[in-house]
């Protein structure tokens, strides 16, 4: 064979044994230097390529003279999403929280607030922080009441350890007359006649035994009469807190004095109650705040009732509030009045 016809195979025109190869070797190998230690999995373009313009291809494509051009890709990094595939989770879940606050806010609100409806003054509270260790029983008013009584009642003992009094509570009645309270003013305060409006409760403390629910142990001294004091003051306070009236008078029960004359007999003093009103600066202090903020959780003793840590408090909240009262029928309608008189 001639060196003519030993030509470069490439050359050669397409024949059926196959000795002609397909592809050009060297369009098979790469177009740029892969570069070392590349930190990506793909290594970045050489550095002399970076301002080299791109080979042109061929379009095989040709777009119509009335088509936008085709976006190019600018072979950016794929940006991650503005927003994470969980953040309707988050933001279902903060709604949920809020309302669940709202709802929190607004139970709190009634609880503390009440509910006026039913065109009188009484206040209704509801569930909300604890308020006393003892809670009444009972779902109507009277049942309250009687609760409160009772409970209170126990609490308060004689030096030999008896029960102070016996305690009956009820709504603002004598006998079946409907009581208004009226606080006749003296003269050095202007002489004037003061109707005291609301829904209200009446205590009427009673030692069970005695003359006139007279206490018959011991004498009346100072001691017992604050510590008797402080039991219409705890029953006051836990009657507006659980029962929601407006007003709450607690009648004491009566004392006698021996009069110095006409060979020592005794004679009764002047009838005592205690007043207290649910608007009272001192009172509605009270009722806010938790019933161990102003009474101490151990009742004291008849002795000891001076000395206790919430002497200055019970002072404080008692001492205006006693009157010497009594009962006047009116001649206008079916009631009766309570007239109130300031001690002193």
């Amino acid at each position: 064979m001639s060196d003519e016809d030993r030509t470069d195979p490439r050359l050669r025109p397409p024949d059926p044994a196959g000795t002609q190869p397909k592809y050009d070797p060297g369009a098979l190998l790469p177009k740029r230097r892969l570069a070392a230690n590349a930190p990506t999995l793909w290594a970045p373009p050489a550095q002399d390529a970076e301002d080299a313009d791109p080979p042109h291809e061929p379009d095989i494509h040709p777009r119509r003279e009335d088509e936008a051009p085709a976006a190019q890709d600018d072979g950016d990094v794929a940006q991650p999403p503005a927003y994470s595939r969980y953040s309707h989770r988050i933001q279902f879940a903060l709604g949920a929280l809020l309302a669940v606050g709202v709802a929190g806010v607004v139970l709190l609100v009634a609880a503390l607030l009440g509910d006026r409806s039913g065109g009188n003054d009484t206040v209704t509270l509801r569930n909300g922080p604890a308020w006393s260790p003892w809670k009444p029983a009972g779902t109507s008013g009277e049942d309250l009441v009687k609760s409160i009584a009772d409970h209170v009642g126990r609490q308060y003992r004689l030096p030999n350890g008896q029960q102070l009094v016996s305690v009956f509570g009820g709504p603002m009645a004598y006998g079946s007359l409907p009581v208004t309270v009226a606080i006749q003013k003296p003269v050095s305060q202007g002489g004037d006649v003061e109707l005291v409006d609301g829904v209200g409760v009446i205590y009427r403390l009673c030692a069970i035994g005695g003359k006139d629910c007279r206490i018959t142990y011991g004498k009346p001294t100072v001691n017992r009469h604050m510590l008797l004091a402080r039991e219409a003051l705890e029953l006051a306070l836990y009657s507006f807190r659980y029962v929601g009236v407006s007003q709450a008078v607690v009648l004491m029960p009566p004392t006698y004095e021996t009069a110095s004359k006409a060979g020592g007999k005794e004679k009764q003093a002047p009838p005592e109650a205690l007043l207290f009103r649910r608007g009272d600066p001192g009172v509605a202090s009270a009722i806010a705040h938790p019933l161990a903020a102003t009474l101490a959780r151990r009742t004291p003793s008849v002795d000891a009732v001076t000395r206790s840590p919430d002497a200055t408090a019970v002072g404080m909240l008692t001492g205006p509030s006693i009157y010497n009262f009594r009962f006047q029928a009116s001649n206008q309608d079916a009631r009766a009045f309570l007239v109130l008189k300031p001690v002193g």
